[in-house]
């Protein structure tokens, strides 16, 4: 049976290579799917502006490392980053249409960026779940 609810959150997550010349991209990637810093439109803004409404807004933002040997160190690298969105639509239609605006508006930016390696969106539901602790529950 298909829900007739779109989903709630989009979690966004970009990947990419590290090298001396790209130690900017962490930072840049932020600006964008973060928006709103210095004046710079990022993503929420030019998705607002495209649908004319706030339909994206951010929540958690996260730089993936990961250790990486440089030339005989160990050093944790930026190697990719992670953003979770709340989604403000009323139907699949118009989540399919927030879902294709927000891809695009990423290929517009980093579209010729070689050390992307990858750009990934999920969908997804809040759930509630509530645990609750008695006494006579013996692990």
């Amino acid at each position: 049976m298909k829900s007739s609810l779109p989903p709630e959150y989009i979690t966004v997550i970009c990947e990419f290579t590290y090298a001396y010349k790209t130690r900017y991209l962490p930072t840049e990637v932020r600006r964008f799917l973060v928006g709103g810093v210095n004046g710079r439109r990022g993503l929420p803004e030019r998705v607002a502006k495209r649908f004319g409404s706030e339909l994206l807004v951010p929540l958690y933002f996260s730089v993936i490392k990961h250790p990486v040997k440089i030339g005989g160190l160990l050093v944790n690298n930026a190697l990719g980053a992670i953003a979770i969105y709340r989604v403000s639509v009323v139907d699949e239609d118009a989540f399919m249409q927030l879902c294709r605006a927000v891809h695009e508006e990423w290929r517009k930016r980093f579209g010729n960026a070689k050390e992307i390696k990858r750009f990934r969106m999920m969908a997804s539901y809040g759930v509630d779940v509530r645990l609750e602790s008695r006494q006579d529950d013996v692990w």
